[in-house]
């Protein structure tokens, strides 16, 4: 295996660390997700990288191989109620977030791992991966839960599960249907499989973070403690 990095910041506030990484990561996302809705006649609106209040990426020898996007809604906000990623959920899963006392949502888009890295043969299921250490994000931010709209055709759901995620029902978006998934904060189950386990732990230990509200809530769990 190579030398495998996890880093979060956010796009719009970048410094000289995080431009490469960000201008990498657009890349691959522009160039991967033009085709993918291109073949169903949607068009891909750059502004759905730049709005994320944190990117996640993997990179190994410095080489970005997977990525994941994280927005922040506030479901008592009518102006991002209105936003066109809300827009998929209807009055009905509005309540059912509501029902459980859940206010803010981090969004998880985009999960993306490139082809030579996911391969039946591999070694590590790395969208696994990002998205028990997107938990962890979840875990450690101010939002009450994450949310996700996955493709039913690619079996996320599937993946999400083994780190605790719910399914909160079905929704058409971008011409694909999807399944609406949840974890709620305290809820993030690790993986069962003890090496996938002992990587996310380690991947999570040695983070580079340059996301100021992650490190706020670090600082005010070491002061407590």
């Amino acid at each position: 295996m190579g030398k495998f990095q996890y880093h979060l910041f956010n796009p719009r506030e970048l410094n000289p660390e995080t431009v490469k990484l960000s201008n990498d990561v657009y890349e691959v996302w522009r160039r991967v997700y033009s085709e993918v809705l291109g073949k169903v006649g949607e068009p891909l609106n750059p502004d759905d990288f730049h709005r994320n209040d944190i990117v996640v990426c993997l990179t190994d020898n410095g080489k970005v191989f997977g990525f994941h996007l994280y927005s922040a809604f506030d479901l008592r906000s009518d102006a991002l109620r209105d936003h066109h990623y809300m827009k998929a959920f209807d009055q009905a899963i509005i309540d059912k977030f509501k029902s459980r006392g859940i206010n803010t949502l981090m969004s998880m888009e985009y999960l993306t791992v490139i082809p030579e890295y996911r391969s039946r043969s591999a070694e590590v299921n790395w969208a696994e991966i990002i998205i028990a250490l997107g938990s962890k994000v979840m875990d450690a931010s101010p939002w009450d839960c994450w949310v996700g709209t996955a493709r039913k055709d690619l079996h996320v759901r599937r993946k999400a599960e083994k780190s605790g995620t719910a399914y909160f029902g079905s929704v058409m978006k971008m011409n694909y249907e999807c399944e609406i998934l949840m974890t709620a904060k305290g809820e993030v189950t690790p993986l069962a499989e003890p090496k996938s386990a002992a990587l996310v732990e380690s991947l999570w230990a040695e983070k580079r973070s340059h996301v100021n509200c992650l490190n706020e809530v670090s600082r005010k769990l070491k002061i407590a403690a």
